[in-house]
């Protein structure tokens, strides 16, 4: 993990298939998030009733709701790291996947609700109060923008190690706050020369960022639960792990069910006809044991005689392709 050389407060739990320890890289990311968030809430609401900034008002409840997104990753985290029982026999990793989609919906959802106040203050336009004070409420924006980016790069990092779609979106949460603080920076500093209506213009500009983040990220979260083909890193990754068994001659069929952190991938193995089953059950044991050692899936494998995938008539495979 060479991010534990940059990063030293990153603690290594230990194995991060294990939902447990998986549910404390969300549980630090959370903590990190509130604590940072609920600080920045109260110094961009403060400035934005000193200059009557709409825009500045907009990205400081953009950052208290990053507080309520915590809250759903600890409770996604806590969700998914239970125990398989006998109604969910594959664990509750999706809950991960869930989480994410509440995020998006509250992003896309905040996105709209900035857009009907930008609107409502381009149609009434009110200037800055205290303009003194505006340039100095422009830099420290900045500097929130940067902290803000930076509590973004945290949770990405985190989201790497864990592979975690929740904290990419928590992370991307983060960083449209950011971007948003950055546009209300330049607003600002245009209201304070003499174009008010700009504060609100740009915050719309943050708006429509974040209703389309919350967009890729249902569109990304749902194909993981709908089911989406294996990547061509991962098949190239299986087809050399197969290729140093002499005894299998090919593999097809491949699909991988992603349960979150529980990943089963299932293929047919083609051997030689004339063995055994007994053969044939202990070389598929010898593939299963490597792709678990080097890979983060959970094998099943069928096994068949070699050719016997090409000899299936026409009819047959043309039926498989459209159910």
């Amino acid at each position: 993990m060479n991010t534990k050389k940059r990063w030293i407060f990153i603690p290594d739990y230990g194995n991060i298939h294990d939902p447990k320890i998986r549910a404390k890289y969300g549980y630090l990311e959370a903590i990190v998030s509130i604590i940072g968030n609920i600080f920045l809430f109260i110094v961009k609401i403060t400035l934005a009733f000193l200059v009557n900034s709409i825009g500045l008002a907009a990205d400081a409840i953009h950052s208290l709701s990053d507080v309520s997104t915590s809250g759903i990753v600890i409770f996604g985290f806590k969700i998914a790291k239970k125990q398989p029982d006998r109604r969910h026999p594959f664990g509750h990793g999706r809950a991960e996947y869930i989480a994410t989609l509440i995020i998006a919906v509250l992003l896309i959802a905040v996105g709209f609700s900035f857009i009907q106040q930008s609107i409502n203050r381009i149609l009434h336009a009110e200037p800055l109060t205290n303009p003194d004070l505006a340039i100095i409420t422009a830099i420290i924006i900045l500097i929130t923008a940067i902290g803000k980016e930076l509590m973004a790069r945290y949770s990405t990092i985190l989201a790497k190690i864990i592979d975690s779609e929740m904290l990419h979106a928590d992370a991307w949460h983060h960083r449209t706050d950011a971007i948003s603080s950055i546009i209300v920076f330049i607003g600002i500093i245009g209201s304070y020369f003499g174009y008010p209506v700009l504060d609100a213009f740009f915050g719309i500009i943050v708006s429509c960022i974040i209703i389309y983040i919350g967009i890729i990220l249902i569109k990304k979260t749902s194909d993981h639960l709908i089911g989406t083909s294996p990547k061509k890193e991962d098949i190239q990754h299986l087809n050399k792990l197969v290729e140093s068994i002499p005894q299998v001659t090919g593999i097809h069929s491949i699909y991988v069910h992603d349960y979150g952190h529980v990943k089963i991938l299932t293929f047919h193995a083609e051997m030689n006809g004339k063995l055994s089953l007994d053969e044939a059950h202990k070389i598929a044991d010898v593939m299963e044991e490597k792709i678990r050692k080097n890979t983060y899936f959970f094998p099943i494998i069928h096994v068949e005689p070699t050719g016997v995938h090409n000899r299936i008539p026409k009819s047959v495979n043309q039926t498989k392709k459209n159910v």
